[in-house]
């Protein structure tokens, strides 16, 4: 049986990076090319493909490849619909990872090969990763999270219902479809 603290220590650093990262997407709202929706979807991408390479330590690199691809197939899918659909994706992406390392590189064979501090701090950032973005869907709290107002793209602006969209406008309700 291990110490709490050897579970807990690396899963409260993992969680503070979650929030350092979860810090930056905020920040990287301010330009719109980045957007946090953009930052948090790339950042389930990033945590799928550290697996990938951990794949290549164990004693089968060609057997983890393949079931490392198919994880990052899989999260790599739910970064995809969160950027291009529902922030909901994003949170259900973040909250299921933990799942999937734990019962591979904690509890498996891949125990073998990827140090017990690297899985643990990585659910601890992906719960407060996942934390976050429900908690900024339901309280509104980022914009980039928010569901796109179906107004927009029936070509009627947000701010006067009467007035026709502009250009930029009908350029972003097209991009939303």
């Amino acid at each position: 049986m291990e110490h709490a603290s050897s579970i807990l220590i690396p899963a409260a650093v993992g969680a503070l990076v979650g929030a350092a990262f979860v810090f930056f997407a905020r920040w990287s709202e301010r330009y719109p090319q980045a957007g946090s929706r953009r930052a948090l979807a790339y950042g389930l991408i990033a945590t799928a493909a550290l697996y990938v390479g951990l794949a290549f330590a164990s004693d089968n690199p060609k057997a983890w490849f393949g079931i490392e691809m198919t994880g990052f197939a899989i999260f790599g899918s739910f970064a995809l619909l969160g950027l291009v659909g529902s922030p909901w994706w994003l949170a259900i992406g973040f909250a299921l990872h933990p799942f999937w390392h734990l019962q591979f590189h904690y509890l498996g064979t891949g125990s073998e090969f990827t140090p017990a501090w690297f899985t643990l701090g990585l659910t601890g950032f992906d719960l407060a990763v996942a934390a976050y973005v429900v908690y900024a869907i339901l309280r509104g709290a980022d914009p980039q999270l928010q569901r796109r107002r179906p107004s927009a793209a029936l070509g009627e602006s947000l701010d006067e219902p009467g007035r026709p969209l502009t250009r930029n406008e009908r350029r972003i309700a097209k991009k939303s479809r």
